[in-house]
């Protein structure tokens, strides 16, 4: 290549930050979460049978922020949304916070309102255990995890269900409970910069001569069971995270009152579907802190005078309360993370027997890319090992250059041949679901 450098795609998974990886990412985990719901890849078709809900997590309030309220929507499309909103925080006596700022707003906010997320009072919001709570979401989540296993573990025994005897370290056998969760999640941002999970989650059996594999689940346990243990193990899993010199009692960690959970079906008049739960999650995995106003690189001594302000904006004080706890060892991490408003977990993450992996998935790319065929007689664009050609062995060096493009003209033709790939993959989508749709329309019209 010219200048002697080679460019590769960045697999960045952020929409914002490069639209073609992230297209790349969000299909593929569209199919790490809908095999884990319908089979294929690997994956048993039984699955398909197996008990599932899809549960939102959100996370407690902090104090009053500015909102779109939309009690009932009419709108068909909801990232496009018209419906007229209610007044933010309407209030018949307008009284007015220790710090004199008024606690009611009567305006009914846009979606691209920058007003959105931002608190009533800064002086009122709890700013410290936000981000110490995004901290810990991750720690919060593996709790809630155990604890749901545990009430489908109770639930099995009050329903006489016979516990699975598998053999310990040291071989010999112990009972445990005949049902585990796997799960597939994605986080997402929301405008006042605190983290809520989108989980789906499966009820799977387990079989003794064989831990990882997939079998379906006793039938006395239902999805109804799965829904009601999720809603009790939300509203009891609570924790307290080290002291802190600005809280020598730690903060209390757990979930917001707002949990929802739905039942997922293959079939029938049910919104809640394996193909829409899996879009669902694939679309928020390729997000970040966008929503909040907020995007930027790890943040170091050096920038941090950029980002944050005590008294500036609702992100900055976030990312301020970040680095001023970060000084903790104990919360070190704030400061790594202040970037992402203190989470530093992953946008999307699955249980190891949840289904298929992204390195599954990149392999298959990979193989037919390198077998990938075309003409009359079919022969391979590129081979990966040539066997019978004369080739020459050229010894050379590959080394990291610089991330971006060299110049302008590169970032402009790079930029559009991918906005062309997408409009292109896009029509055939669009091509295919309408000859998919017309195949439909036929045979009802036969039958």
């Amino acid at each position: 290549m010219p200048d002697n450098a080679i460019y590769k795609a960045c697999g960045n998974r952020r929409h914002a930050a490069c639209p073609s990886c992230a297209e790349t990412y969000r299909r593929d985990a569209y199919h790490v979460i809908r095999s884990g719901l319908i089979g294929g890849k690997g994956v048993p078709d039984t699955v398909a049978a197996h008990p599932a809900v899809f549960a939102t997590f959100t996370a407690p309030s902090f104090g009053e922020v500015h909102s779109r309220v939309i009690r009932q929507h009419t709108c068909t499309d909801r990232s496009r949304c018209t419906c007229r909103p209610e007044p933010c925080h309407a209030r018949r006596e307008t009284s007015t916070c220790p710090h004199g700022r008024p606690l009611v707003c009567f305006a009914r906010h846009e979606r691209d309102d920058p007003r959105l997320g931002e608190a009533l009072c800064p002086g009122c919001y709890d700013y410290a255990a936000h981000v110490v709570w995004n901290n810990a979401a991750g720690e919060l989540w593996r709790r809630t995890k155990q604890a749901i296993e545990r009430q489908l573990a109770r639930y099995a025994r009050r329903l006489g269900l016979p516990p699975v005897w598998i053999p310990d370290s040291k071989g010999r056998l112990r009972p445990v409970s005949p049902v585990r969760v796997s799960h597939g999640k994605a986080a997402e941002f929301q405008a006042r910069g605190a983290v809520h999970f989108h989980a789906l989650l499966r009820i799977d059996g387990i079989d003794p001569h064989d831990l990882d594999a997939i079998v379906p689940p006793p039938a006395a346990i239902t999805a109804a069971d799965l829904a009601d243990a999720i809603g009790h193990v939300a509203a009891s899993v609570t924790f307290t995270t080290p002291p802190h010199a600005r809280q020598p009692q730690g903060w209390r960690i757990g979930w917001g009152a707002q949990v929802d959970v739905r039942i997922v079906t293959m079939r029938g008049d049910n919104p809640v579907t394996d193909a829409m739960v899996a879009a669902y999650l694939a679309k928020y995995a390729t997000k970040g802190t966008e929503i909040t106003g907020h995007t930027s690189g790890r943040i170091t001594a050096d920038t941090i005078s950029v980002y944050a302000d005590p008294n500036g904006s609702h992100t900055q004080r976030l990312v301020h309360t970040c680095w001023a706890l970060g000084q903790d060892p104990d919360y070190a991490s704030l400061r790594r993370w202040a970037h992402m408003l203190g989470f530093g977990g992953h946008f999307f993450t699955k249980a190891r027997r949840y289904s298929i992996t992204f390195g599954l998935l990149r392999l298959a790319r990979l193989t037919y890319r390198r077998n990938q065929t075309c003409g009359p007689e079919h022969e391979p664009i590129r081979a990966a090992n040539h066997i019978e050609e004369e080739t020459t062995l050229i010894v050379g060096n590959l080394w990291y250059a610089a991330t971006g493009w060299k110049t302008t003209g590169d970032a402009l033709l790079a930029n559009t041949a991918a906005d062309l790939a997408r409009r292109r993959r896009e029509a055939g989508h669009e091509e295919l679901a309408h000859e998919h749709e017309s195949c439909e329309n036929k045979e009802d019209r036969a039958a």
